[in-house]
Parts: structure tokens; C-alpha cells; sequence
């Protein structure tokens, strides 16, 4: 009978080994036996005040029995009581002086209270008993692993997961350490061997899935939370994870049911709302979102979460910002959180002066937000540069990530240069970009690329990174409408030939065929398009002869200093340090030089830092257009954030010579080529 109530145990059936355990009673009450498996049955019902009547009852019929207090002390100890499951341990001991288990536990709570001396000492005493005992090791390993110690925990892991294989401890400690190394394959061999033994174990469900996530293994991982879900319907954590990998998976029905047992078990939860919320927009349904979010604003006014949520789903389907933003100030007139999302709002619309007066307004309440401090921040890099720096001081002091650190440093480098302090302002640059924020760095040069197919006809648009696109885009849509084509950046199946950003894996990618196949697929003819293509090299150009490239730029050291300070329309990470950058800017631009000179495109080079009007009739001849583009679009540059520039004026370059003298000689002889001055 007792390898029944194991066998139930095990399998989490913890009812029906209670009643196997009782019916033993019944039969046998003055067996301990009995009462222990009873104890153990209750304790996985969650009735610990039962479980400790019965396993006292245990060690009342046979107090010579060492592992009775020993399972005692351990129910005590995960109800939160480790001084009385020290004590019961000590009785052990007093009990049998060389009863490992008490030693084992020992450790244990000793290494819960931080205390890894006695920890030490504790384990002294049992390895003198037996050091090559299973359970002697794991509270070896885990004494090493809360020193730090990971690889000296994982080598008595898996000695121990040797010497017993049958351990569930030492199983489950050894694929957690694994799991720790960030090894989820061997991880999961080992808590799989660990579930066989005690497939009812949550703590081993949970470290199994993420196993599964971590090898991007969604399905097993889904089925091992439906396997938790089943022994603990009410596990937040597993519901939570099993709606988003449903979602994932594009089930959103399913996704749904999920997100509404969660908000359901924790209706004032944020998280489970905003899942929920999210998973009703994304099918279609607004109007449901729409009543959580009111219901829980009704309950709640002055919470801010909740209003800030109404704002995200709103906003995201063309709702008025300023409508919601004001019910929220006539809700919570003293938010400092909606007096910040106002002067975002305002400052976004382009209403700078009321932007900065609602910035002040949430910075008194509160003054760590981070977004009204950037209003305020933009605010005086345009008109007080000198009071922005020492905000930034104050803001660098508090920029822990790497993110935030990128951004104070190019904030700091923008105020310098509008104070003229050029020097401090090379040296912010430069700190800002040796911490990347992105990994898209720019592609290699490739010599060949595809068959060369002279019969090719078509324009292209090229610009090197660091010249400002929008206004060139802007004035040619109205013109050319949808054979503009600027959809490099967007997916596209029928536009992954070769020649944009994603990978192409089709035999015929990077040839003239792919590229005229992506646009015939979208109904439009190659001759009539005028494409842009975010590079240039040799390949490209061998691959479409025949087409005509129309490269716009700018001095090469003034897109240097743009890259490097603004980023650009291709998104390439500016590496680092500047010289591999410099570099290979100068090999971009050389590759447009090589092909006017050599073919076999016809290039057109047009100067974008020449007056509009020229730039304007300029794209009008290359381009064949009936009409010329507008000269006021191209005269005004959409601005940043915070109404500043998106890039430096024409030769502005020479202010930071001495920043970095050696990148910009690296492009000096490209630029002669183009007409600019060498000085």
C-alpha cells in the first residue's frame, strides 16, 4: 500500500493518497508509518496545520525515527518557520548524531539566512560522514552556487546526478544550474529526468518550458505549461505565458480565453488588463477593451496606469490625444503623469511654448519624469544650451543603462555645439558612439553580384548614410506618386530581391531578374519606378546594368559628422570608433565615383547642399518629370523632436577638425571629386 500512496504522490494525485493512507489508518492507527504517509499526503493539499498533527503523531508512536522530525522540520520550513525547523532538525540529530538529513537540512537553512560560514561548518560535519553521499554533494553545490561559484556547483551536480540518478534534488539542481550557464539543451536532459521521478512538481514544469523558450522551441513549451495548468489551474505565471505564446502563434481566440482567466482571478492587475486589452484590439474588437479600461477607471480615476492605457489603445487607433489627456486632467487635476503626457502631446504637434509650460507643470509635482525632463531639455538645448548641460549633469548621474547613457551624451554633445564648444561637443559625440544601440552594422562591398542584364531600364535613387532623405521623398511624391518607391524598409516578400535589407534566399537574388520580378509583382513596370537602394558596390551595379542611378549627396565630411551624430536613413550602426566608419564611407562614396567613370550605369550626381531651386530643377532632368517638385518643400526639412534640426548645415564639418581630423582626410579626396573644397 505505501508504494501506492508514493506512486499517487508522485503523480500529484495528493487526494487519493491521502484516502489510500487513510483507509491504512483505519486498519492500522497505531502504525507511524501510517501518520507519515498521511503528513506527506495533506502537506501537498496545502493543510500544513493537519500535516504537522500528523506527523507529530508519527513521532509520537516511534520517536526513535530520525526522518520524522526530519519531515517536520522541512514542513516547517516551507511554511516559513526556519527556527522551529532548526530546532526539529537539532532533535534529529540529538537523536542519531550521524543522520545526514538533518545535517543536509541544516545546510540548507543556513544558506537561506545568508550565514555561509555555518553553512560551511554544517557541511564539514556531514562530509565527514559520508562526502560521497548524493545529498552531501547537491548541499555542496548549492553552498558553491550562492558563493558564485557556478562551474564548481555544476561538477558536484553532477556528481551527485552520478551517484544517484534516481535524486530528484540532484537532477533538479543540476538542469537548473545548466539553465544558469544559459545551457537550456542539457538543462532540459536533466529536469526531463527529474519529471520522470516527480512529474507533479510546478517548480520542474516551470524549468522545463523555459528550457523550450530558450531554444525557441514553442510548442513543447506550450504543452509542458498545459501540463501545469492542469496541476495548478490557478498559476498566474503559466496562464499568462501560455496566452502570449497562443497569441504568438496567431490563436487569438484561445489567447483571449487565456487573458480573461487572468484579469478575472486579478481584476485590478495592470498587466493582465493590458494583455487583454491588447489581444481585443488585435482582433478587431475595441469595444470591449474600451469597457475594461472605463470600468476600471471608474473604480480607480486617479490611477494614472489606467488612463495612460486608455491613451496607448486610443491613440493607436487615431483617437485625439488631447481629448483623452484632458477627461484625465478633469479626473486627476494633480497628476504629474498627465501634465507630462500633455507637453509630449503638445510638443509633438509642434505647440513648443505650451509643451514647455506642461513640462513645468508635471516637473514640480514630480521631478524625476523622464519625458517632461526631455521636453524641458529640448527646450533649452534650442534657446538656453548653457542651462540644458547642467540638466544633463544632473540627468548623467542617474543614467544607469547603456541606453540612457547614449542619449545624455548626445544631448551633451548637441548643447556644446550650439554653445560653439566644439572640442566638448567631439568628445560627447564620440562617448555616445562607442555604446551602439543598435547591431544592423553597413553591409560589404561586393565585387559581382548576379548576371549583368544590359537590357535593364529603370532609375535609382542612392545617398550615402548621413544625408537627410524626407525632404527629397516629400517633394517627390506628389510627382511620381506610387513609382516612388521607399519601401526598403518595410516587409515585403515580392521586395526581398537582393538589394534592401532583408535576406534573400531565392537562387535569383541580386539580379536584375529578382529586382524586376519584386516590382512586377506589385503591379508596376521597372522602367517607369525610381527605386531607392539604402547601397552601392560594384555588384549592385554590375547586376542592373542598364538602369540609371541618381546619387544624392552631400560633402562626405559633413555625412560623416551627420552619421555619426543623427544616424541615418538606412539605420547602419556608426561603429564605435570613427575610422572604420570613415572608411567606409569613403569606399561608398568611391563606388558611386568608380560607376560614373566606369559604367555601367549613367550616374547623375546631384549636390543636395546646392540652393533648392537648383536641387528642384536638378531632379526635374534627371528624373524626367512633367512637373518640377515644389521648391518650399525642399527649402524646409521636417525637424526633430522639440522643433531641432535633423541634421548639421553644409560645412560644418570644419568645426570639428580637430575632433577628428584623421576620419575626415580618409574622405577629402572623395569630396575634390564631387566639387567640394579640400579645406
Amino acid at each position: 500500500m505505501s508504494d501506492h500512496i508514493l506512486a499517487a504522490l508522485r503523480s500529484g494525485q495528493a487526494a487519493e493518497a491521502l484516502s489510500l493512507a487513510e483507509a491504512q489508518l483505519v486498519e492500522q492507527p497505531e502504525s507511524a508509518e501510517n501518520h507519515y504517509w498521511k503528513a506527506l499526503a495533506l502537506q501537498s493539499l496545502g493543510r500544513k496545520d493537519e500535516a504537522l498533527l500528523a506527523i507529530d503523531a508519527a513521532i509520537a508512536l516511534a520517536p526513535e525515527r530520525g526522518d520524522f522530525p526530519m519531515t517536520r522540520s522541512v514542513m516547517l520550513l516551507g511554511s516559513g518557520d526556519p527556527a522551529q525547523a532548526q530546532s526539529g532538525l537539532m532533535d534529529a540529530l540529538a537523536l542519531n548524531p550521524n543522520y545526514l538529513p538533518a545535517y543536509v537540512g541544516l545546510i540548507h537553512i543556513a544558506l537561506g539566512q545568508k550565514n555561509f560560514a555555518e553553512a560551511g561548518r554544517l557541511l564539514r560535519l556531514a562530509e565527514r560522514v559520508d562526502s560521497e553521499d548524493a545529498d552531501v554533494l547537491i548541499a555542496h553545490g548549492s553552498l558553491l552556487q550562492a558563493q558564485g561559484d557556478a562551474d564548481g556547483a555544476l561538477a558536484k551536480f553532477t556528481q551527485a546526478g552520478e551517484r544517484n540518478p534516481d535524486s530528484v534534488l540532484a537532477m533538479t539542481s543540476l538542469g537548473f544550474a545548466y539553465l544558469q550557464k544559459r545551457l537550456p539543451a542539457f538543462a532540459q536532459q536533466a529536469l526531463q529526468r527529474a519529471k520522470t521521478l516527480a512529474p507533479a512538481s510546478p517548480a520542474l514544469l516551470r524549468a522545463l518550458a523555459q528550457c523550450h523558450l530558450l531554444q525557441d522551441q514553442f510548442t513543447e513549451a506550450e504543452a509542458v505549461v498545459d501540463e501545469l495548468l492542469a496541476l495548478r489551474p490557478e498559476d498566474f505565471g503559466a496562464r499568462a505565458l501560455r496566452s502570449q505564446l497562443r497569441a504568438d502563434r496567431g490563436e487569438l481566440i484561445a489567447a483571449i480565453a487565456d487573458a480573461e482567466a487572468l484579469l478575472a482571478a486579478a481584476p485590478t492587475d495592470l498587466e493582465a488588463m493590458t494583455h487583454l486589452c491588447m489581444l481585443y484590439a488585435r482582433s478587431g474588437d475595441l469595444e470591449a477593451p474600451r469597457a475594461i479600461i472605463a470600468s476600471a477607471i471608474a473604480a480607480q480615476p486617479e490611477r494614472d496606469a489606467l488612463w495612460q492605457l486608455k491613451l496607448n489603445l486610443e491613440s493607436a487607433f487615431g483617437a485625439d490625444p488631447a481629448l483623452i489627456i484632458a477627461e484625465w486632467l478633469a479626473q486627476a487635476p494633480d497628476s504629474a503623469l498627465a501634465h507630462e503626457s500633455l507637453a509630449v502631446h503638445l510638443e509633438r504637434c509642434g505647440d513648443l511654448s505650451e509643451a514647455v509650460q506642461a513640462a513645468d507643470r508635471a516637473l514640480a509635482m514630480n521631478d524625476t519624469l523622464t519625458m517632461a525632463q526631455f521636453v524641458k531639455l529640448r527646450q533649452e538645448v534650442r534657446e538656453v544650451p548653457q542651462a540644458a548641460l547642467l540638466r544633463l549633469a544632473v540627468l548623467k548621474e542617474h543614467a544607469g543603462a547603456a541606453a540612457a547613457q547614449r542619449m545624455v551624451s548626445a544631448w551633451t554633445g548637441l548643447a556644446n555645439d550650439r554653445l560653439g564648444n566644439y572640442a566638448a561637443a567631439g568628445i560627447a559625440f564620440s562617448e555616445m558612439a562607442s555604446i551602439p544601440d543598435r547591431d544592423r552594422g553597413p553591409p560589404v562591398f561586393e565585387a559581382s553580384r548576379g548576371e549583368a542584364d544590359a537590357d535593364t531600364r529603370g532609375r535609382l535613387l542612392w545617398a550615402p548614410p548621413g544625408v537627410r532623405l524626407d525632404r527629397i521623398f516629400m517633394a517627390l511624391q506628389p510627382v511620381l506618386g506610387e513609382r516612388l518607391l521607399l519601401d526598403r524598409h518595410q516587409p515585403s516578400p515580392a521586395r526581398e530581391d537582393g538589394f534592401g535589407f532583408a535576406t534573400a534566399a531565392t537562387a535569383t537574388a541580386g539580379s536584375a531578374l529578382s529586382w524586376k520580378v519584386g516590382i512586377q509583382a506589385n503591379g508596376l513596370s521597372p522602367e517607369a519606378v525610381v527605386d531607392w537602394l539604402p547601397h552601392w558596390d560594384a555588384g549592385t551595379a554590375a547586376a542592373l546594368a542598364g538602369t540609371e542611378l541618381i546619387a544624392l549627396v552631400i560633402d562626405p565630411r559633413d555625412a560623416l559628422l551627420n552619421w555619426l551624430v543623427f544616424g541615418c536613413e538606412q539605420s547602419y550602426v556608426f561603429h564605435p570608433k570613427i575610422m572604420p566608419s570613415a572608411q567606409w564611407l569613403a569606399a561608398a562614396y568611391q563606388a558611386v565615383l568608380d560607376t560614373k567613370t566606369q559604367g555601367p550605369q549613367v550616374v547623375h550626381v546631384l549636390m543636395l547642399d546646392a540652393d533648392v531651386s537648383t536641387v528642384a530643377a536638378a531632379l526635374q532632368r534627371v528624373l524626367a518629370l512633367d512637373t518640377m517638385p515644389e521648391s518650399a518643400v525642399l527649402e524646409h526639412a521636417p525637424l526633430a523632436l522639440g522643433g531641432l534640426p535633423r541634421q548639421f548645415p553644409a560645412g560644418h564639418w570644419r568645426h570639428y577638425r580637430d575632433s577628428f581630423g584623421a576620419a575626415f582626410d580618409l574622405l577629402t579626396p572623395a569630396a575634390v571629386a564631387l566639387g567640394y573644397p579640400q579645406d
